[in-house]
């Protein structure tokens, strides 16, 4: 059985503690947004990038790899969260207003690069019936990205924007799986040049 999954992206925020995007970080010759997007889209139909915080900049150089790409040209689009110093959870919101018709949304933070092809997969494969939040963990420690079921898009679209997703940790309608997995690169958080 094949399920609709759609990706969401973020790259919106102010990335203070780098002190330059994290989108635009290189790996491999590529900025990270490109790195992730070219995994993405072989498990996504469509991807939605979010930015914000220097928006038009990071489009513009992020357009520069996607043109060139046939699969990122027709399956990624950018929108703008206006209200990005919100935080993190207005941009989640955000996307998943771009993306209400999915079945299934890939959420992915933009400072995850080193996740493999192999990863992806995978992690598809984990979608099962009576789950609605799919979450890879390593060594007993929860990870990202999150497969999000549209049950839920409503739950966190109804949330405040300064909220978090770990305010429905405990929803009665949100069933989660765990998915113990071997990709320590889940638990993978750049936040400052030392992290690198």
């Amino acid at each position: 059985m094949t399920h609709k999954i759609n990706g969401l992206l973020l790259a919106a925020g102010f990335s203070k503690r780098m002190g330059k995007p994290k989108a635009l970080l290189i790996q491999d010759d590529l900025p990270f947004a490109i790195v992730i997007l070219l995994k993405m889209q072989l498990v996504c139909e469509s991807i939605v990038v979010v930015v914000g915080h220097t928006g038009s900049m990071i489009q513009e150089k992020l357009r520069q790899h996607i043109d060139g790409n046939y699969q990122l040209k027709t399956k990624v689009r950018f929108v703008t969260n206006k209200n990005y110093n919100e935080g993190m959870f207005s941009s989640l919101q955000r996307g998943l207003k771009e993306l209400s018709n999915s079945e299934w949304i890939l959420y992915h933070f933009v400072d995850q690069p080193k996740l493999n092809v192999e990863f992806y997969n995978n992690f598809i494969k984990q979608i099962s019936e009576g789950f609605n939040w799919i979450q890879p963990a390593f060594k007993g420690i929860n990870g990202h990205p999150i497969l999000i079921h549209k049950i839920v898009f409503n739950l966190i679209l109804d949330l405040s924007p300064d909220s978090s997703l770990r305010v429905l940790k405990n929803h009665p309608n949100i069933r989660k799986k765990f998915w113990q997995c071997n990709y320590p690169e889940v638990l993978q958080d750049i936040d400052t040049p030392s992290d690198l």
